[in-house]
């Protein structure tokens, strides 16, 4: 691929990647429409069904005269954005466990299942670390707190994904672990200094820089003490200045989504993209009305020097990525179960405590995550199947207090609690309410346990526990391999990959 045989509108739509999401009945049409009329590089997707993915994809490929980047936000697996495929649990999972075959498994995994479907890009590994216990959009998203543990997995991470010939895309640039906000939502603001990212934030983009990470992303975060102040993904400081010249990037640099908040009120999307191509940025990801876009960039000044550069880079991974084939093995449903619940079971951590004592126990559920199901039913179960009594009691999110004289001395108590994380949710932190009625809980003389499913900060405040177990997520796998932990069938493995004491 030569870009001189490519006009300057060519050039302006490769380096634009919109959604294409499956819930939309107008979204696949729309795409087709970006290929054939403004060529864009690719696409991010979501909300697909399998089959009808595999046939867009391969469609959509045959309709593009460059091959086409397909990407998805697959860091806990396809099955995150694809229905019928692998979904693992959260990724401080494979901090716990801090096994590099596991990680590297795993994205190998992954690659073969995005390779199944058409797809070629994986926006991960999470790269950022998570320094701050409040942080609504990364927490459990991150390997860790701990710079050589996350820096070692997003390594061996890439090198499972790109062995396997996906792109794997490092995300959150210059790290997204120190926010207080969700960019989603609205643009975190800190006043962090250079030199404090580069002791802790940078240290994992570095190590995946080595490790040969073909893409990277930008955070929608602005440092109000580097550069101009400006968010990253605008900020010649960050991209160009530190992530180019000084960490010697030469990989592609992509926006996070155009669809966040956190960018959204900085300016119309021509500008923020124009402003992004300056500050060195290859790919403008998500924009809400590409067709727009397109068109308007075409009608502005793009500077060539700039484009030019972006395009060469674009085409260049392209050509080394794309020519690969795709993977279909059958036993592949299978080995996705097996290394499910290995993460699962190889990640439980024991914080303090010993095994179940008590035949009797009242389970007390505690869920932030508004699921609609009974979510404590496998693990309830589990333990019924092994000959513990069991009277459960779910504690709602509009309960002030509940009951809790006159429990038998014999009876465990057993606090469940399942929090999740996700863009433009609020169920990583426990409400004021969940708060009074643990600690309730906590001070009587039962035998008492605490178990996270999801946010392991959650259990900062509960020293009253005569055990705490936590797992990272609130899939069954993590459920059952936590049970027959409290049952001392399975010995914890896992160890915090997070310090509790800040």
């Amino acid at each position: 691929m030569d870009i001189n045989n490519l006009d300057i509108a060519q050039k302006i739509g490769q380096v634009i990647m919109p959604r294409i999401d499956f819930n939309d009945p107008n979204s696949i049409p729309r795409a087709k429409r970006l290929v054939q009329e403004c060529e864009v590089g690719g696409f991010i997707i979501f909300n697909a069904k399998r089959d009808l993915l595999k046939e867009t994809t391969s469609e959509l490929q045959s309709l593009a005269k460059i091959p086409l980047l397909l990407g998805c936000d697959a860091e806990r697996g396809v099955g995150q954005i694809v229905s019928d495929m692998t979904l693992f649990p959260f990724t401080m999972s494979l901090g716990a466990a801090d096994d590099l075959d596991l990680v590297y498994n795993q994205a190998s995994f992954i690659a073969k299942e995005m390779k199944e479907c058409g797809l070629n890009l994986l926006f991960a590994p999470i790269a950022d670390i998570n320094s701050n216990p409040d942080n609504p959009i990364i927490n459990m998203r991150s390997y860790g707190d701990d710079p050589d543990l996350v820096s070692r997995l997003c390594a061996a991470f890439i090198q499972g994904a790109q062995d396997n010939g996906v792109l794997a895309c490092a995300k959150h640039f210059p790290g997204h672990g120190r926010t207080g906000v969700d960019s989603h939502v609205d643009l975190p603001i800190l006043h962090t200094a250079l030199e404090t990212l580069q002791d802790c934030d940078l240290i994992p983009f570095q190590r995946s820089i080595e490790a040969g990470v073909a893409s990277i992303m930008t955070a929608h975060i602005a440092f109000q003490e580097i550069g101009d102040g400006s968010a990253v993904t605008i900020s010649n400081g960050l991209i160009s200045d530190v992530l180019r010249d000084e960490m010697g990037f030469q990989g592609l640099v992509i926006t996070d989504s155009l669809h966040m908040e956190g960018i959204i009120k900085l300016g119309s999307e021509e500008y923020l993209a124009n402003k992004a191509l300056n500050a060195g940025c290859d790919i403008i990801l998500d924009p809400q009305d590409p067709i727009t876009l397109v068109r308007n960039l075409n009608s502005s000044e793009l500077d060539l020097s700039i484009l030019n550069p972006r395009v060469e880079r674009l085409l260049s991974i392209k050509e080394e990525f794309l020519t690969r084939t795709a993977t279909n093995d059958i036993k592949m449903k299978v080995e996705g179960h097996i290394l499910k619940d290995r993460i699962a079971r190889e990640s439980v951590c024991l914080v303090r405590g010993e095994t179940l004592g008590s035949k009797k126990a009242i389970v007390y559920t505690f869920d932030v995550t508004n699921s609609e199901n009974e979510i404590s039913s496998n693990f309830c179960q589990q333990l019924e199947d092994n000959g513990i009594s069991l009277h459960n009691v779910s504690v709602s999110l509009d309960d002030a207090d509940i009951a809790i004289e006159n429990i038998p001395e014999d009876f465990a108590i057993i606090c469940l609690v399942y929090t999740t994380i996700g863009a433009w949710k609020k169920q990583s932190i426990l409400p004021d309410n969940f708060k009074s009625i643990l600690k309730n809980l906590a001070s009587l003389s039962n035998e008492r346990v605490l178990i996270s499913f999801g946010s392991p900060y959650i259990i900062r405040d509960f020293d009253n526990f005569k055990s705490i177990i936590c797992s990272f997520d609130i899939l069954n796998e993590c459920q059952l391999a936590v049970a027959d932990v409290l049952l001392g069938k399975y010995q914890a493995r896992g160890y915090l990959p997070i310090n509790l004491d800040q």
